[in-house]
């Protein structure tokens, strides 16, 4: 079982800039982590990883990954007191994943859905519909 630690991932950028997503609590199985780097709490990018045994209902390991990286309003100007107005969260982007291995699965067919996911995310397909909002036809 890993403890709870830092994780560090590089972003999009042109020149990758490596963030450092610091744990900020768990919370029963969901283990939860902030980057901390912006100074506001409200535009704090996060990572949550959960896992869930099986149990009466289900016979199956399951493992949610959710990333929510929130966007700020722009700020600009000041307000007619002077003051610069607070950060506000003006929305989400959000991924929320989860991996579902039965009990009967054996090491390498979790290898192989993890090896499928993780390099889905690496193919032309995914880049086109995530980062330029193409639909597949």
């Amino acid at each position: 079982m890993p403890a709870i630690a830092s994780i560090t991932i590089n972003d999009g950028a042109t020149t990758p800039v490596a963030h450092t997503f610091t744990p900020s609590g768990i919370e029963g199985v969901v283990a939860k982590y902030d980057d901390r780097s912006g100074g506001v709490a409200v535009g704090y990018p996060k990572i949550s990883i959960s896992s869930a045994l099986p149990g009466k209902t289900s016979r199956n390991y399951k493992v949610r990954v959710k990333v929510v990286l929130p966007v700020l309003e722009t700020q600009s100007g000041s307000a007619s007191n002077g003051f610069a107005p607070a950060p506000t969260k003006a929305y989400d982007l959000i991924y929320d994943g989860t991996f579902t291995c039965p009990e009967r699965s054996t090491l390498q067919n979790r290898k192989d859905i993890f090896a499928f996911v993780k390099n889905l995310f690496a193919q032309t397909v995914m880049t086109s519909t995530v980062q330029d909002n193409e639909v597949i036809y």
